[in-house]
């Protein structure tokens, strides 16, 4: 729903949970107050969400905001964007923050749900954009694989630490399944790719930047938000927590500024290994680093840097949709240069 001309009169806490949520529901000029419900986290549970606050307010006027808890919220995400005036998705560690600030000695749902409500009052965040429907099932799918690769590591050590027959044979019966589960699922991801014109064009464009693959172009397009709405490359490192945090205590001139960490750990996971591949594939990331060790920086301080140019170069890609050009990169970095 638009929400240009609209004035939001009230707000909508949500506490989401596997089976179950809970709401507190408030008006703006008095978010101390709210009236609680619990509801079914099902299909059911979301129209009943909607006939109950159809009694109470005018949901073109209401503003909700729930904790990004990933599948047990989205479906209720993706209800409520349809169906009301603004609705946002935030970090948990913001909700956190925030409750930390108001000094919230109770912790339950009841609790929670009201204090995001108070939140979304008093800080109004943004309104969530809701992923395509290519991106949601690229998503589910890169993530169940990346599931199916951890238990296939965890199987392989599991084998290592036994020398019973039976135990072994069974082990390696399972990880023979994984590998096919596996081969299934990234067979899936090229198909969905594939089948999507705007992320084909999209994991194109992540290629043609040296020390990103197919693979790890695949999971970066699964999780990073929409760049077209986005204001510059660091709303994008900035999402992906790969950004430095300064600190600095008392006068002995001493600064440590390590990542941030305040965002996707899925992404930075991600950024990892095609950083240490940029380090020496790719020209412009394999200057930056020099100069950053030329300084004195530590290994794996000049990998995170290296990650933190990776997001920049992935949204001035996508945000121009043209392929990496390392001398066009120098044209606006003349510090960095190639031999």
């Amino acid at each position: 729903m638009k929400t240009t001309l609209i004035k939001l009169t009230h707000v909508l806490g949500i506490d989401v949970a596997k089976k179950t949520f809970q709401v507190a529901l408030a008006s703006v000029e008095e978010p101390g107050k709210t009236i609680d419900h619990n509801f079914d986290n099902t299909a059911k549970g979301h129209r009943a969400l909607l006939s109950w606050l159809r009694k109470r307010c005018k949901t073109v006027e209401l503003h909700a905001c729930m904790e990004a808890t990933g599948p047990c919220g989205d479906e209720l995400a993706t209800f409520l964007d349809t169906h009301i005036a603004r609705l946002s998705v935030e970090q948990p560690r913001r909700i956190k923050g925030y409750a930390n600030c108001r000094m919230m000695r109770s912790k339950s749902d009841p609790a929670d749900a009201r204090m995001i409500a108070h939140y979304c009052a008093t800080q109004k965040p943004r309104a969530w954009k809701r992923p395509g429907g290519g991106q949601l099932r690229l998503r589910a799918a890169s993530r169940r694989r990346d599931s199916l690769i951890g238990q296939l590591h965890a199987e392989k050590n599991r084998l290592g630490q036994t020398s019973d027959p039976f135990v072994c044979k069974d082990i390696r019966t399972h990880l023979r399944h994984l590998e096919v589960r596996i081969a299934v699922l990234e067979k899936e991801i090229r198909a969905i790719i594939k089948s999507d014109e705007k992320l084909a064009t999209a994991l194109d464009l992540l290629t043609s930047i040296g020390g990103i693959g197919i693979t790890s172009a695949s999971i970066i397009l699964a999780e990073i938000p929409d760049v077209a709405n986005l204001d510059d490359a660091r709303q994008l490192a900035a999402y992906a927590g790969v950004t430095p945090r300064h600190h600095q205590s008392g006068t002995s001139g001493s600064t440590h500024t390590p990542m941030s960490k305040n965002g996707s750990a899925r992404l930075r996971k991600a950024l990892f290994y095609p950083a240490m591949s940029a380090l020496r594939f790719n020209p412009v990331c394999q200057t930056f680093g020099q100069r950053l060790l030329a300084k004195g920086k530590k290994k794996i301080v000049v990998i995170g840097a290296v990650m933190t140019k990776l997001m920049h170069l992935i949204f001035g890609v996508l945000k121009s949709g043209k392929p990496f050009d390392a001398k066009h990169h120098l044209q606006y970095h003349p510090k960095l240069q190639i031999s």
